[in-house]
């Protein structure tokens, strides 16, 4: 309809404009809202060193919007009006309140000339936005979650962690609820869904059904914004803006795949209706740079794939190259919930990983080096470190998945996920001696879903070897190393994070790890040969620890066969 109407001479400025935000009038008790949330900006050094703090750390992957754009955000806020949010005089926040309301009714304008700056003043000082607003407190949020209790910022200010991150999520949720009631579909809006998406995920856990329709929510303003569909720079948008929406685009797309696959859901999302096409490997000073020159400049020294040819693996880098591996990821998801018979099952999985090492073949030798693990774990900076594990642990996932599929639907044998499994496990392991990404929040997450989903697979496949009649003399677990490994890495699992939503969910996983070591490692009696069990007694030590664990079912349905 709308291509229709642009042949016929009506333009895309003039459609936007007829489908532009309407002013809705804000009730007294919204105003009154505006002014409680408000209160939280009083704490001007508090919501400064939050985000200084946020951005030096190790979790700042979150590429979708820069750090000069947030920063100039917050300091035309505090020059604007950091007086009345320091006095909190009542009159005046409520007059900020209404203003931040109006603001958020107005479409913001801009061209295919506005520099980065512009766009990021054009939403704040004056011209403040609830969207801005919600993204500072995601920030603040994102620090107090990746933060231990013990860091001397929550002591500083006199904070407990918990109650910080909990104020920080209802401002959010109060800041994205005008947003809705303006009807104020912008960058502004999607970017601070996305992150409160990011937020609950972690603290209520992927199988929480709010968590699952935030998620609904972000894919429907992903889709109504229009990113599904081919993003380029033309007379209305600039270069910049469209590089940062096809970041974003990428990540909503890979966070949807990856919990379709935690929950063994059929996707919201597909690459089938979307077009990935991926951002430039640029960083955010050449991206952002006032002189078009040396923006140029920067995108001709890029290789021909669109990459540094610096060797540096960047945030972009791995947004860019991921993007494929994920596609792969729906593919395997899309074969392991169809009904196919095992030939087809069989040709499908050969077309995925075909289609895996075309890719490889085509990423950088920076990247490249990644698949076989040839960096030094213990040699790189922590965020490169990182980084590289984020990367690697894509693909591994895929391999896990695929092979599953392939056991259960065409009757393949257990060794390629098995030395998946164990591959990905030690990778786990071996960063855990790293203390600070033993902290991560990100860390935590490969902990409890790649390394835990590992580990079990471990776990059950030593189980079947010693049930054999006779022990083989080259097993396909190593006994001695795979006990030692599941024990040390049920013992992890106790410094999960109280805060981590699927904490239970992982309490459970490890006490099917401990059962399971338990009996192993019971005296052996042969009158009765307790110590050995049928594929029946297996699935119901792990179904008495895990009534409830839904996520990665068909994963786990390895344990139960």
């Amino acid at each position: 309809m709308k291509e229709d109407l642009v042949k016929f001479g009506v333009t895309s400025t003039d459609l936007d404009q007829a489908t532009s935000v309407h002013k809705q009038p804000i009730l007294n008790e919204g105003i009154a809202r505006g002014c409680r949330i408000l209160s939280i900006f009083q704490n001007r050094a508090m919501i400064d060193r939050g985000i200084e703090l946020f951005f030096k750390s190790i979790e700042c992957i979150h590429i979708h919007c820069g750090e000069l754009i947030v920063r100039h955000w917050l300091s035309q806020l505090w020059l604007v009006h950091g007086e009345t949010l320091s006095s909190q005089d009542a009159s005046r926040i409520r007059q900020l309140s209404q203003l931040l309301c109006d603001n958020t009714a107005t479409p913001l304008v801009f061209n295919a000339n506005t520099t980065a700056i512009q766009w990021a003043y054009s939403a704040t000082g004056k011209q403040i936005r609830w969207g801005v607003i919600a993204m500072i407190a995601n920030y603040v949020g994102t620090y107090a979650l990746i933060t231990p209790p013990s860091d001397p910022f929550f002591q500083d200010f006199n904070l407990e962690r918990k109650s910080l991150l909990d104020h920080m999520n209802e401002v959010v949720d109060a800041c994205l609820d005008f947003c809705r009631q303006s009807d104020a579909l912008d960058d502004t809006f999607i970017c601070a869904l996305f992150e409160h998406y990011n937020i609950t995920r972690y603290t209520k856990g992927e199988t929480c059904y709010k968590t699952y329709c935030l998620g609904a929510e972000l894919n429907s303003a992903f889709i109504a914004m229009g990113l599904h569909q081919n993003i380029n720079s033309d007379s209305r948008i600039p270069f910049f803006l469209t590089e940062l929406r096809k970041r974003l685009r990428a990540m909503v797309y890979m966070a949807e795949i990856g919990i379709a696959t935690f929950l063994g859901r059929p996707p919201r999302l597909s690459h089938r209706y979307i077009d990935l096409d991926p951002p430039l490997d640029l960083t955010d000073s050449q991206l952002f740079s006032e002189d078009p020159q040396e923006l140029a400049i920067a995108i001709t020294e890029l290789d021909e794939q669109g990459y540094n040819r610096n060797g540096e693996i960047r945030d972009v880098s791995w947004i860019r190259s991921s993007i494929n591996f994920t596609v792969r990821r729906e593919e395997i998801l899309e074969l392991s919930l169809g009904n196919c018979t095992p030939d087809e099952v069989q040709h499908t999985a050969d077309a995925i990983q075909r289609k895996t090492e075309e890719h490889w073949a085509n990423l950088p030798a920076m990247l490249l080096s990644l698949r076989a693990s040839t960096f030094e774990f213990e040699a790189q900076t922590v965020f490169d470190l990182h980084i590289r594990h984020v990367f690697r642990q894509g693909p591994q996932a895929n391999s896990l998945l695929l092979h599953r599929v392939l056991m259960h639907k065409a009757g393949t044998g257990p060794a390629g996920l098995i030395h998946t499994a164990q591959t990905i496990l030690s990778d786990v392991m071996r960063l855990y001696k790293r203390a600070e990404m033993a902290a991560a929040t990100s860390f935590i997450y490969f902990l409890a879903v790649h390394g835990l989903r590992s580990a079990i697979l471990l776990a059950s496949e030593l189980l079947e070897q010693e049930r054999l009649p006779l022990y083989p003399n080259d097993p396909l677990l190593p006994r001695s190393k795979t006990i030692q490994d599941l024990a040390v890495f049920a013992e992890k699992l106790n410094d999960l994070d109280p805060m981590f939503g699927d904490k239970d969910l992982c309490e459970k996983g490890r006490k099917v790890l401990q059962r399971v070591l338990d009996k192993i490692l019971s005296p052996r009696n042969t009158a009765d040969r307790h110590w050995q069990f049928s594929p029946m007694q297996q699935s119901s030590i792990v179904q008495k620890h895990l009534p409830t664990m839904h996520f990665q079912a068909r994963v786990y349905q390895i344990v139960f066969s």
